[in-house]
């Protein structure tokens, strides 16, 4: 995703974002992260996205690159995969005043099979506690929940004809698009990637 165009509307795509002028969003990544959204809906009755938080223990040494975020994803969905779970995954990561980054994710799931994000958060922290060489018990994965709108306490729901349908997709774009956010993006290294998304087949 080589451009990144500042977007300060509070709509894109015909979907609710959070920006403003003082608030900018990437275009872009914003676009990918609707487009997944869309993906998932189209292709499932119905769908429920988390946002999970990603951070390291504060003694790591500094991280220049997402090898440790890349390899997690992969293998979180590969996990989601043989639980039979369909999820789209997308993530960003942030550096503003700390010397590590940490990341963002909205796992984008099956909402069939998924109901909550407590299960999608130990599937998760399991994973990236291995991957960063520290004890689960660490819980250094955390699920946040959304603003104004709580489904079963950990995300946002879409049933595909329900009559809030619209609204769900409006509110979960709204809430994804956070992670676009302009703003503490700006420590990151040169030619590092700001954004990761799991591929549409």
């Amino acid at each position: 995703m080589p451009k990144r165009h500042h977007h300060t509307e509070s709509r894109l795509n015909n979907l609710s974002v959070n920006a403003d002028p003082e608030h900018p969003v990437y275009r872009e990544a914003t676009t990918e992260m609707q487009r997944r959204l869309r993906y998932m809906v189209y292709k499932h009755s119905q769908v429920f996205v988390g946002h999970l938080e990603f951070r390291f223990p504060p003694e790591t040494e500094t991280q220049n690159d997402n090898r440790h975020i890349s390899n997690a994803i992969r293998k979180c969905r590969m996990k989601l995969k043989r639980e039979g779970i369909d999820a789209q995954l997308v993530w960003a990561r942030e550096q503003r005043n700390s010397d590590q980054p940490h990341y963002h994710c909205y796992p984008i799931c099956d909402g069939n099979e998924v109901q909550s994000a407590v299960r999608i958060a130990k599937f998760f922290n399991d994973i990236w506690a291995r991957e960063i060489g520290c004890s689960p018990a660490s819980n250094y994965v955390r699920y946040c929940l959304p603003q104004g709108q709580v489904e079963n306490g950990t995300g946002i729901r879409i049933r595909r004809n329900a009559p809030d349908a619209e609204e769900q997709m409006n509110d979960i774009s709204h809430w994804m698009s956070y992670a676009a956010k302009v703003r503490e993006k700006e420590r990151a290294p040169e030619g590092c990637r700001m954004f990761g998304f799991t591929q549409i087949l």
